[in-house]
């Protein structure tokens, strides 16, 4: 006869389903790493990502996480439905300890958490410019270097709950009720991990779908002027990139006449350099940005707007131009504005 006191192998059935739940949620990390290292890595070599792709990749990311926890779940699941049926019917096997279980759910879910933590973080700072300097590259450059670390560990921590359910090793007889609580514990956890990241794909693609608008302006004036504030990514790949517009006369049949000037790098009298983003010296972004400038018949530009170059270059770029200027230009005799393209170059030195 047993006695509570006495010990038995402890079953791997019971075990089984849990550790499988576990390693499936801790590669579900690895899978999230993975996918954002390659986004990542497409978004540095674009020359025309703008919010619409940077969302759509984020929810990429996020939905394919969020599929991969909910496998973990049904897993999971199947675990509890073991463990209440051994709880109610008498075995020659002994159950796990709870607490192990709880443990091992734990450390399961820290890599898919990370990745949840880092993807948000980086949506932040995209939506409020100006929230972190470097932007989403300052966010992503310390994960990216330990992400190789991240992935790693989630293989090991995969493949040591899946071993767990083939060590042998015995524990005292009689029924408990521990290992189904932490089991549930673990559930609801992962449960709700999913249920975030799929809000999270909810919200990156209503940002996709409806664009992106600076929420630290009011309406009225994001409306008119979406893009002067400094940004890693152009907000609309069919609209403007960062564009800066300066004050328009009222009466427009007073306005002179606009010409066409070409490149107007060597006419500037004033042609201050543009420094390298913080963001941009993170991923080693290089090339050139060209600037559609307007320069009023003041000499002073009114109208700067980024057409080509690298996304973390442009608004560097834009801000330098922003800030030339020229001397005023004459059409028989007439002040007139002049409209032409300001190059700049970045060998990331």
């Amino acid at each position: 006869m047993m006695t509570p006191n006495t010990r038995l192998r402890v079953s791997i059935l019971e075990r089984l389903a849990p550790s499988f739940a576990f390693a499936v949620a801790a590669l579900s990390g690895a899978v999230g790493v993975g996918m954002f290292i390659r986004f990542f890595s497409l978004l540095q070599q674009s020359q025309i990502a703008g919010y619409a792709s940077f969302f759509g990749g984020m929810a990429e990311v996020e939905l394919v996480v969020g599929v991969v926890l909910v496998f973990a779940a049904v897993l999971g699941a199947i675990g509890i439905l073991v463990s209440i049926i051994r709880l109610f019917t008498t075995n020659t096997t002994a159950s796990p300890p709870g607490l192990l279980f709880l443990m091992m759910g734990l450390l399961s879910v820290v890599g898919p958490f990370a990745v949840h933590y880092v993807l948000h973080r980086m949506k932040e700072v995209v939506r409020t410019p100006g929230l972190v300097e470097g932007g989403a590259s300052a966010v992503a450059g310390p994960f990216m270097t330990a992400a190789p670390f991240v992935i790693g560990a989630a293989c090991v921590v995969a493949l040591g709950v899946i071993a767990f359910s083939f060590i042998p090793f015995s524990s005292r007889a009689g029924r408990k009720a521990s290992p189904l609580v932490c089991l549930m514990l673990v559930e609801i956890l992962i449960v709700v991990l999913a249920g975030v990241y799929f809000w999270e794909a909810r919200g990156s693609f209503r940002d996709r779908d409806m664009g992106f608008v600076d929420k630290t302006k009011p309406a009225s004036e994001s409306s008119t002027d979406t893009n002067t504030y400094d940004s890693d990514l152009d907000s609309n790949t069919n609209d403007a990139p960062y564009e800066f517009r300066g004050p328009m006369p009222m009466n427009s049949n007073s306005r002179p006449k606009t010409i066409s000037g070409g490149v107007l790098n060597g006419k500037a009298i004033e042609f201050p350099q543009p420094e390298y983003p913080p963001a941009a010296r993170a991923v080693r972004a290089t090339g050139s940005v060209s600037v559609q400038v307007t320069v009023d018949e003041k000499g002073e530009v009114i109208s700067a707007t980024a057409v080509s170059g690298h996304p973390l270059l442009r608004s560097a770029a834009v801000q330098a131009a922003r800030q030339a200027r020229f001397e005023p230009t004459k059409l028989s005799g007439q002040p007139v504005k002049v409209s032409g393209v300001l190059t700049y170059n970045f060998s990331g030195q």
